[in-house]
């Protein structure tokens, strides 16, 4: 056990808090505890991401590893994030709206601007999405 903040290997115990034994450095006077390590090993996480690329729900790897299923989505998103890197965007596209003005102008607006707009994803890898407004 060392100082996180010098290094050193001198100190002396120092009360407690929380329940956990605090030790007091000798060489800069700097109060700490023992640092339980957190979260899983990567081992773990690999082991899910593993299972998640051959087919298992999030949930089923959570009882396999023992954590919530939101800890696995967690892994698998930021190993995506990691590993993938997304697609530019390339090109234009053109759309053709045949008889939408009729179906979209038999609909009544209580709120907003009263505008007509049709959304479209141009591309599901990129998120790209485009907004037209409909005008007669």
């Amino acid at each position: 056990m060392i100082c996180s903040k010098c290094n050193s290997e001198n100190f002396v115990k120092n009360g407690n808090h929380l329940g956990r034994q605090r030790y007091k450095c000798k060489e800069c006077g700097y109060q700490f505890t023992l640092e339980t390590p957190r979260g899983k090993d990567v081992e773990t996480k690999c082991l899910a991401i593993i299972l998640y690329l051959n087919g298992m729900s999030f949930r089923s790897i959570a009882k396999i590893v023992n954590v919530s299923h939101k800890a696995v989505y967690d892994w698998v998103k930021s190993f995506g994030i990691q590993t993938y890197e997304k697609p530019e965007p390339e090109g234009e596209i053109e759309v053709e709206l045949d008889e939408m003005w009729h179906f979209l102008n038999s609909k009544k607006t209580n709120c907003g601007s009263g505008k007509h707009f049709v959304v479209l994803q141009v591309n599901s890898l990129t998120g790209s999405v485009e907004a037209v407004t409909v005008t007669p």
